[in-house]
């Protein structure tokens, strides 16, 4: 398929590519920046992005941007550009590819049939008019979403899954019924969700892979989670909450160039807005906001994102912990505060999207609701408070990056407090060098000048050369010792792999190198080696430098650990004297020059 498919044909959706000789660039699509860092090489089918260090081919990348697994990426870009798969003999069938496949099967049946349940069932009667008269939505709303309705039997949904021809090892890994694991009848597994609400979630490619449960008088006595008002699916091999934002399959086709992501609190909250016409709304999973659901959002490049929460002091409390999340993200969050015991649901419901134009024109960004929920509300504060609330200022700002970016807030939050703003800064500027983030990370546990950085760069230049002068390469791998090569590291473990298949005659080119590349890291490091551009006058010299440094160094750890075993006063006299001769053999091996005649 590499070879059938044009890497700029990949990314151009996702990135607008320039040509720049032999490769293409563009800004970064996994962060926000305004030069371009973002390399594709078409000829080499890999890119690279220098801002962030993702890089690998055109699998890993569709990987990243459609969050999915290695099979599901091939499979989207066999269907976007047409191309027929074929299966190895003996390898899975196209109807049981993957199990991570079979899950999706499954939870797109229970979501379907949930629907059924809720729009057809009897049992689902006064669920429908909960929908409705109670939660104030209409039928056509809960046929858009696909919302559903969990019977209250303790194993319906087994028992279609039976019929279904379900494996149980999907069920299992479902996420959506209780059993025991080396449980093979499906009739025994029992049904996590029970008398319950079912709102599906999606992920952005809007594949149904979990479910929000809201509680009932329907649910069972006996459900393990009667008491909890919403259950949630746990976590799964296609459903991690925290990567997760609930509607972005939908809010991204309704977000234009220069709109708003909207982030409400609950997924009712969101479906509330949608019914309103406010179609961008977003929410978490749960209260909490991670860093991967806002590169999320940032993917996207939003005008900003709003958020609305609600009015209580455990809403202003949640939105104070986005903003250095937020901050460090370099996304520009705007929070509409709501009147105290004011609800969003109930707000857009009475009121319609209107009701939110007077809340955006008095919306505050992070620095400002910060600001203002460390003041008293009743009262000008005192210089002691005014102090403190400038010290949580600092703190934030050591989340961004931009300087500028961090004297403008500094300036808008001395103005609300109504302080020199000139003073302020010269506050920040003493402040920042003893509690700067960036300055605070530990020191490189290896020196630069250090034996193992020597070996760590011996390894990555050999590699870069293997990689670039093939014609030296199986020169090279004849006198390579494989203990001489840190097979724990990344760069030493595809170094030796790859030197390995040269021995046995089994790698012709470097396009049969990616077929050793296992893990998306493996690739990250070789799109980085095909796309390094390094002017060498002597590649053969420089790889007998890169295996001297490689090889002196294995003889040194080991006189270093002979030395070590040497001083045990434990030992016999015999064995001391045998250690004692192998340090003399090293050490005088170490004494002579290294030369491996790499022509």
């Amino acid at each position: 398929m590499k070879h059938q498919v044009n890497l700029v044909d990949v990314v151009s959706p996702y990135v607008q590519l320039k040509r720049a000789g032999r490769s293409w660039k563009g800004l970064s699509p996994f962060t926000q920046e305004k030069t371009p860092s973002f390399y594709v090489h078409p000829d080499r089918g890999f890119f690279k992005c220098f801002s962030t260090g993702e890089g690998g081919d055109l699998f890993s990348f569709v990987m990243k941007m459609e969050n999915l697994e290695f099979i599901e990426a091939v499979e989207f870009l066999a269907r976007k550009f047409n191309i027929n798969l074929e299966y190895e003999a003996g390898g899975p069938s196209k109807s049981d590819l993957s199990l991570r496949k079979q899950i999706f099967a499954v939870n797109e049946l229970a979501a379907n049939w949930f629907h059924h349940q809720f729009m057809n069932s009897e049992e689902a009667a006064p669920v429908r008019q909960y929908w409705n008269e109670t939660r104030g939505f209409d039928t056509a709303t809960a046929e858009a979403h696909k919302i559903g309705y969990a019977p209250a039997a303790l194993n319906a949904l087994a028992l279609l899954c039976q019929k279904r021809e379900i494996s149980t090892q999907a069920m299992h890994q479902s996420g959506l019924f209780y059993a025991y694991d080396n449980e093979s009848d499906p009739t025994r597994f029992k049904s996590r969700f029970r008398g319950r609400l079912m709102i599906p979630i999606r992920d952005v490619q809007g594949r149904v892979v979990a479910f929000t449960a809201r509680q009932l008088p329907q649910t069972p006595e006996d459900d393990p989670a009667r008491e909890a008002k919403y259950v949630n699916s746990p976590e799964t091999p296609i459903f991690h909450k925290g990567r997760i934002l609930f509607g972005m399959d939908h809010a991204r086709t309704h977000l234009k160039d220069g709109d708003s992501f909207l982030l409400v609190e609950g997924q009712l909250d969101a479906i509330r807005c949608w019914s309103v016409g406010l179609h961008t709304a977003i929410a978490p999973q749960g209260t909490a906001l991670t860093e991967e659901q806002l590169h999320l959002l940032r993917r996207y490049d939003p005008k900003s994102v709003e958020c609305l929460l609600d009015g209580d002091r455990a809403g202003r409390k949640a939105a104070l912990r986005y903003v250095p999340l937020a901050l460090k993200a370099e996304l520009d969050f705007r929070f509409l505060l709501l009147p105290e015991k004011t609800d969003p649901d109930d707000l857009l419901r009475e009121e319609g999207a209107g009701a939110l134009e007077p809340l955006r024109k008095n919306a505050l960004n992070g620095i400002q609701l910060s600001v203002s929920e460390s003041l008293p509300p009743d009262r000008a504060p005192n210089p002691h408070e005014k102090t403190a609330a400038l010290r949580q200022v600092f703190e934030l700002l050591q989340h961004i990056p931009s300087l500028v970016a961090r004297e403008d807030y500094l300036a808008q939050a001395a103005r609300l407090l109504r302080v020199d703003p000139e003073l302020a800064l010269r506050d920040f500027r003493q402040f920042a060098p003893r509690h700067d983030s960036r300055s605070q990370k530990t020191a490189p546990s290896v020196p630069s000048n250090s034996t193992d950085g020597l070996l760590t760069q011996a390894t990555w230049e050999l590699l870069w050369l293997v990689y670039h002068h093939p014609e030296y390469a199986t020169a090279t791998a004849n006198v390579t010792d494989f203990d001489w090569l840190d097979t724990h590291s990344p760069h030493g473990r595809i170094l030796a792999r790859i030197l390995a298949e040269i021995q046995e005659g089994l790698l012709e080119n470097n396009q049969a190198i990616e077929s050793l590349l296992e893990t998306d890291e493996d690739r990250q490091i070789l799109a980085e080696i095909s796309l390094r551009e390094l002017e060498v006058e002597h590649p053969a010299r420089q790889i007998n430098d890169c295996l001297k440094t490689l090889c002196r160094n294995h003889l040194q750890k080991l006189k270093q650990d002979l030395e070590q075993k040497v001083a045990n006063t434990d030992l016999s006299e015999e064995t001391r004297l045998q250690l004692m001769r192998e340090v003399r053999t090293l050490r005088d091996t170490l004494s002579k020059p290294f030369d491996f005649k790499i022509q």
